[in-house]
């Protein structure tokens, strides 16, 4: 009993002496700590403040009691006179199994809601994820290479926007506005190029070698003066482009030009069909019927578009036979045919003779179309 209390105290005279391991009043041990760490049960590090060594930890054990936080390892790197790097975490992946290296993993162990791996800005104890995710990131994250994914999800409920507006028209203009070309990403520069191992440096390598694939996209300063929304600036001071809220754009200006082919389609439809309804050929009371396109004429209709009424012009040869003004829809219906001759100089049309809408109305002298024009009722 003698010796074993004997070899106890030698070793706590040794353990003082060198102050390698402390152990306090509530039973937290620092390793090489003139104070162990309050929260930690193990802390390993130089904590004297005026000689730092290279590496510090904080270590909590895996919890099991009914408590507010239940933590197996926490981390937190700081240093009071800000200088070197600090660093949370940090591990490194070694050479196992091939595609069995990882430098750090994480597995949500419940069927509750969480995240394996969670990173927070704002939010060092996390927020409340309201599902089960691999990875959970409460804040702006920063890719310097291929990002993969088999499907890309942006939020768009509508029950998560307000302020809602439609998009102004004329989009098809500014997209004709937009330069696009193919280049390069320039090479990355990087601080910790001398601290690399030569296996790092390889597999940097490889990555800028992977980036001189040539890219399609815009300038991120040409577009601000489009579409100044869809341009971000980073945090870096770089300009980045908002690719996805672009596909809107492109789709409205698709529906812009199909309007557009829709509306031509129509006219020309519209044109067949006068000219089936114009085949009986009816002749006028001049001999030579190619002098009439140069004495007659059909003016714009004032007001255009109209509410209530508005007026056609036009002008014919004297003593002219055959002739009307024909109002057409869209579809080349004909509407109504007014009969015309030289001692009228106009027409006029109520606006409760024909729905809202486009229409066409034309000339017509002997069978002869001289002149067609576009009138809006609104």
């Amino acid at each position: 009993m003698k010796k074993t209390l004997l070899l106890l105290a030698c070793l706590g005279i040794a353990i003082s002496s060198s102050a390698q391991l402390k152990v306090n009043s509530g039973g937290k041990v620092g390793v090489i700590m003139s104070t162990p760490l309050p929260q930690a049960e193990l802390s390993v590090g130089n904590s004297e403040n005026t000689n730092y060594s290279s590496y510090s930890f904080g270590i909590w054990t895996r919890r099991t009691a009914q408590s507010s936080f239940n933590i197996g390892i926490k981390g937190y790197g700081t240093t009071p006179n800000h200088s070197g790097r600090t660093f949370g975490v940090q591990a490194v992946g070694g050479s196992g199994t091939n595609g069995w290296n990882f430098g750090l993993a994480g597995s949500l162990g419940t069927t509750s809601n969480g995240a394996a791996i969670f990173g927070s800005i704002l939010h060092p104890l996390g927020v409340n994820t309201n599902g089960r995710y691999a990875g959970y990131f409460d804040g702006s994250v920063y890719i310097t290479d291929t990002l993969t994914v088999p499907t890309l999800v942006t939020p768009s409920d509508i029950r998560l926007k307000e302020n809602i507006a439609p998009l102004p028209s004329s989009t098809l203009e500014k997209v004709m506005d937009m330069n696009v070309f193919t280049y390069n990403y320039k090479n990355r520069v990087y601080e910790d190029e001398d601290t690399l191992s030569n296996e790092l440096k390889e597999a940097r390598l490889a990555k800028e070698r992977r980036g001189k694939i040539r890219h399609i996209g815009l300038s991120a300063q040409e577009l601000q003066e489009i579409y100044p929304e869809l341009v971000i600036e980073g945090q870096d001071g770089y300009l980045g482009v908002n690719y996805v809220e672009l596909v809107p754009i492109l789709i409205r200006s698709i529906q812009e030009l199909k309007a557009e082919v829709d509306e031509l389609k129509g006219e020309n439809d519209a044109m067949k069909a006068r000219s089936t309804a114009l085949e009986d050929n009816e002749t006028t009371g001049i001999g030579d019927a190619t002098s009439i396109p140069a004495a007659a004429s059909l003016a714009q209709n004032t007001p255009n578009p109209f509410s209530e009424r508005t007026t056609i012009r036009f002008t014919l040869p004297e003593n002219v036979q055959n002739s009307y003004i024909c109002i057409f829809n869209m579809n080349g219906k004909l509407q109504k045919k007014i009969p015309v001759n030289s001692s009228m100089d106009s027409i006029i049309i109520s606006s409760y003779e024909l729905s809202p809408g486009m229409y066409l109305y034309s000339l017509i002298i002997g069978g002869q179309e001289i002149d067609t024009k576009k009138m809006i009722i609104s």
